[in-house]
């Protein structure tokens, strides 16, 4: 693997979960280096390590559930395949802590910190590009929307934001995960830009508004319905949280 010319993603996971030796995991560092979207891909993997990490906490605390104990005091049939009651037991143990815990707690926030990283990452790479910074310009703003909303798989408006200040470049089809995404970028008068990242939210679970910060680039982010959004660029937390605001008030129209 130290040869690679490229970083791929399940070079990455292993480097996020210390499964590389000595020296498959120098030669991930030094391509890191050199490679914005990979570190931003290996940010992306620690936050949701850390994010699972903090979900299941409280179920390693709780009581053995009546059910296993059940499974465990099974008949001698079972006990003389011991296999079967281990299978059973630990299908109930996870079953039993998903359950309690999307119950519990925001089902969607583990997938809104994903979507969220991914936009950020698009952000950071996109709005760098001087001659190509969208694939559809927004001279075709029609065709921009009916393109993206059919890859996307929901239908919305690309929102007028000129009264904010802002001027629609255009936009292009990414990726989150293993669905399609749509980037819209903006630019104010003083060539400064913001992303407005959307993918389907198939689950149609629902996050408050949440807000990412890192260094001068804030993210505010929600799942909301169909859609999962993210609000992203460089400006002061309550400026873009206002705008945050107003974009999401515009796709609730």
């Amino acid at each position: 693997m130290t040869s690679m010319k490229t970083i791929e993603n399940w070079a990455l996971h292993a480097y996020v979960d210390g499964e590389l030796d000595a020296a498959d995991r120098e030669a991930i560092e030094k391509l890191l280096a050199s490679d914005a979207a990979a570190r931003s891909a290996v940010d992306a993997y620690k936050r949701q390590n850390d994010a699972l990490k903090q979900a299941f906490t409280d179920v390693l605390s709780e009581p053995v559930p009546a059910s296993l104990v059940a499974v465990l005091k099974a008949p001698t049939r079972l006990r003389q395949r011991p296999w079967v009651s281990i299978a059973a037991a630990l299908a109930l143990v996870v079953l039993g802590g998903l359950g309690g815990w999307f119950t519990g707690r925001d089902p969607g926030g583990v997938r809104a910190e994903v979507i969220a990283d991914n936009a950020i990452a698009a952000h950071e790479i996109f709005t760098a590009e001087v001659r190509h910074p969208v694939e559809v310009t927004a001279s075709e703003r029609d065709h921009l929307q009916a393109w993206l909303s059919k890859r996307v798989g929901v239908s919305f408006k690309v929102p007028d934001l000129t009264a904010e200040g802002y001027t629609l470049l255009g936009g292009r089809l990414l990726a989150s995960s293993d669905q399609p995404a749509a980037q819209l970028m903006y630019e104010d008068a003083n060539k400064r830009r913001i992303t407005i990242f959307l993918t389907a939210n198939p689950g149609k679970s629902e996050t408050a508004l949440r807000v990412e910060e890192r260094g001068p680039l804030i993210a505010c982010y929600w799942l909301d319905g169909p859609l999962g959004l993210v609000v992203a660029g460089e400006m002061d937390r309550d400026r873009m949280m206002k705008l945050a605001r107003i974009i999401y008030d515009k796709f609730q129209a």
